[in-house]
């Protein structure tokens, strides 16, 4: 099934690299910034449409507690930005900033504004492919520890890589925008506002399940098809 359009949700902290991969995926040149409300940009990729939505980020670091009440209301508006809902949400890190239990944290709690559904329609965007000279992205998830193989896992083993330094290789786009088109096929829905959870969600883990899953190191690492 070829999808004429593709809406996506950008998510990820503040200086990840979002802009730089909306500016990739839609190759325009958007400046970048620190945003407190949502930036909607679309463009086309392959003959498709393909929607953009980019809402604030949050530090690195921060409880979703730390994070201004705007800046998650922004967060949750997202996805009635780009009607009936997104496809898939991106959420973007850069391999060159090792990922921490904190920021693990982080980031489940500001996903989850969205809705606890939420990571069924994620897929991780590692930015500055560039970085990954002598090491596949696989070896890098392996070296990273236990926080970024949880969080990998638990976006289905879904993960991407974008060198937004060589915006001309549409290749790498192509590939990314075959992976949202498969995915939503699996899902053959879309992320609604009903499923946005509207309540802050709290610091700890989400259920026994995640903590049996890191005690007993079982992440499928292999390569993505």
């Amino acid at each position: 099934t070829f999808f004429p359009e593709l809406r996506i949700v950008l998510m990820g902290g503040n200086i990840v690299g979002k802009t730089s991969v909306m500016n990739t995926i839609l190759k325009k040149e958007q400046a970048k910034s620190v945003t407190k409300k949502c930036v909607n940009s679309e463009g086309e990729v392959d003959k498709r449409k393909v929607i953009l939505i980019d809402p604030p980020g949050w530090w690195p670091y921060a409880s979703v507690l730390e994070t201004s009440e705007s800046a998650k209301q922004e967060i949750i508006s997202s996805i009635t930005l780009c009607p009936p809902g997104p496809h898939a949400v991106l959420l973007v890190l850069q391999p060159g900033v090792a990922f921490t239990e904190a920021q693990r944290r982080s980031v489940k709690e500001h996903m989850e504004l969205l809705g606890r559904n939420v990571w069924k329609y994620c897929i991780v965007v590692f930015t500055r492919g560039d970085w990954m000279v002598t090491n596949t992205i696989e070896e890098h998830i392996e070296s990273e520890g236990e926080a970024l193989q949880w969080l990998i896992n638990k976006c289905g083993n879904r993960y991407h890589v974008l060198n937004y330094m060589e915006q001309n290789d549409r290749e790498q786009v192509r590939e990314l925008m075959e992976k949202v088109e498969m995915m939503a096929r699996v899902n053959t829905d879309l992320l609604t506002p009903a499923e946005a959870a509207m309540e802050e969600t709290d610091s700890g883990w989400e259920s026994k399940s995640d903590r049996d899953m890191l005690e007993r190191g079982s992440f499928n690492l292999d390569p993505p098809e």
